[in-house]
């Protein structure tokens, strides 16, 4: 009986160790980067290039904000104006110096009226051959002003070319330099419609010139057939 007791007894205590043994493992916390040092005490390992990598990358997204704002700041806009209080004054001087303009609302009437062509002549033929002569030399001198004032316009534009040089150089983002860039497309948009003015000058010029000696030629063989119809002789 003794035996058995004492061989129980001793089993109850090796299950108590072990109960014991797992309640401090359990209860042992986590270890961290800690060493001792020479008294002993924990001491924390830190990385010092942290700090330098995390100054980087501050840096570095202060830079892309500062990128951001200045792709997005305006200020390079508002220098193109118009010009079609010009350009209209270009056809007024035609007109204001006698002569056929197509600013004029009836010009392609006013040329069928002034150069008839086959149509008979009117009585007073000599009368109405100076008239054509004086529009169609008013067309022409209208059209060298016209020449003159576009030639004079050549200071502005300098001008204008100068103020965009200077935008262009000041540009410091994106949206500034597509701004500077629109402002160019504008100035050269203007250049084309000074180009087609002058073309449609030369067009109003040539078609007067071209009118009044057909004009000239038709009436000098109609008024021959006349003559000759009506008996009389060619010398």
């Amino acid at each position: 009986m003794k035996v058995l007791f004492i061989g129980t007894a001793w089993r109850r205590g090796i299950a108590r160790l072990a109960f014991i043994a797992t309640a401090l493992l359990i209860a042992v916390p986590q270890a961290r980067s800690q060493f001792g040092g020479t008294c002993g005490c924990p001491v924390i390992v830190s990385d010092p290039q942290i700090y330098g990598r995390q100054a980087e990358q501050l840096t570095q997204e202060t830079r892309i904000a500062n990128l951001a704002a200045q792709n997005t700041t305006t200020g390079d806009s508002g220098l193109w104006q118009s010009q079609l209080g010009f350009l209209n004054g270009l056809g007024s001087t035609m007109t204001q110096s006698g002569g056929l303009c197509y600013a004029s609302p009836n010009a392609a009437q006013q040329f069928k009226a002034d150069f008839p062509g086959t149509a008979p002549p009117p009585i007073n033929a000599a009368q109405h051959m100076q008239q054509l002569a004086a529009l169609t030399l008013g067309t022409l001198g209208g059209a060298l002003g016209v020449a003159q004032q576009q030639a004079a316009h050549f200071q502005f534009e300098d001008q204008q070319l100068a103020a965009l040089e200077a935008r262009n150089a000041g540009v410091t983002g994106r949206l500034q330099a597509a701004q500077v860039t629109n402002e160019i497309l504008l100035a050269q948009t203007q250049q084309l419609q000074l180009l087609r003015q002058l073309l449609i000058t030369l067009i109003n010029a040539e078609t007067v010139y071209q009118g009044a000696r057909l004009n000239s030629d038709v009436q000098g063989v109609t008024q021959a057939s006349q003559f000759l119809n009506a008996g009389g002789s060619a010398p």
